[in-house]
């Protein structure tokens, strides 16, 4: 990489700290630019665009590095020109890089970027080259974040069986890589979505066998989260009596907002809908909700 690529490097680093982000402050701007508030960072994007470009297209460790970075110094209302504008120098680097780690977190940037501001179709190809190096290199942990990112957008566009498929990915990777806590975890997402997809007779299936693979002892909230998602799925799919005593079955075992919730759906009378049952907490929701899973 040029000298001219180490500074705008520099510089898009620089513009990352001004805007608030979790990164090292690389010291003073090597331009006239203070670079010191969002207008100064619009400015300089406003003013570097042809020499971003270049500086990426060449393709070595530090114009990935500046690609990644470049995605997350974009100020909100920056020209919409240029989230597609970094896209498109993104599509060569991965048939020249298709074994990069680091490539891979740029275009899981851009894919994040992208998602945000409605470009979801390019997004999802971010998305799409992410996956692909983590499969390249055969690293199961890196993967599965990738399928929850890809489904996220996925998510976003209304495509769930798209959605679903990811999440068939990620349990075949953890029932091959022998993760008993994970696969059961994997099976009740995919319940889950049965759930949302009006597919219930799998969603028992799936939480059914999320259950058993809970038994030896997982950890406490998964295991209640798949109990009570096979209560409602039994209940749905019209054996309103099973799913009724499966859940006065697992209610001793439950925790305060799960037993509440499993208490109100047993105080509906006969015939009624069961409703939602609320997941694992707040946080817990927000971060399914990023993996593209049903809240």
């Amino acid at each position: 990489m040029s000298e001219q690529g180490r500074r705008l490097l520099r510089d898009v680093l620089r513009a990352r700290h001004v805007l608030g982000h979790d990164v090292p402050d690389p010291g003073p701007p090597n331009g006239p630019l203070p670079l010191e508030d969002a207008d100064d960072v619009r400015r300089w994007f406003a003013e570097h665009r042809d020499d971003v470009v270049a500086a990426i297209r060449v393709g070595d460790d530090t114009a990935v590095e500046l690609l990644a970075h470049a995605w997350h110094a974009l100020p909100a209302d920056v020209d919409g020109r240029w989230p597609l504008e970094l896209y498109d120098r993104a599509a060569p680097l991965a048939a020249a890089l298709p074994a990069s780690g680091p490539l891979a977190a740029a275009f899981r940037a851009g894919a994040e970027v992208l998602r945000g501001r409605g470009s979801l179709r390019p997004a999802a190809a971010l998305g799409m080259r992410e996956l692909a190096v983590w499969r390249h290199l055969d690293d199961p942990e890196p993967t599965v974040d990738a399928l929850h990112a890809l489904a996220a957008t996925y998510r976003a566009q209304g495509r769930l069986h798209r959605v679903v498929g990811c999440a068939d990915e990620v349990l075949e990777l953890r029932v091959r890589h022998g993760d008993q806590d994970a696969v059961a975890r994997a099976l009740t997402d995919l319940g889950s979505l049965m759930i949302e997809a009006d597919r219930l007779g799998t969603a028992v299936n799936y939480l059914t066998r999320a259950v058993k693979a809970c038994e030896g002892g997982g950890p406490v909230p998964d295991r209640a989260r798949a109990q009570v998602l096979l209560g409602r799925a039994l209940w749905l799919s019209g054996d309103e009596g099973a799913g009724r005593r499966w859940l006065r079955r697992v209610l001793p075992d439950l925790a305060d907002d799960d037993a509440r919730a499993v208490r109100e759906l047993l105080d509906l009378p006969v015939g009624a809908p069961p409703g939602s049952v609320p997941e694992q907490g707040h946080q817990e929701r927000g971060q399914r909700a990023e993996r593209g899973l049903r809240p």
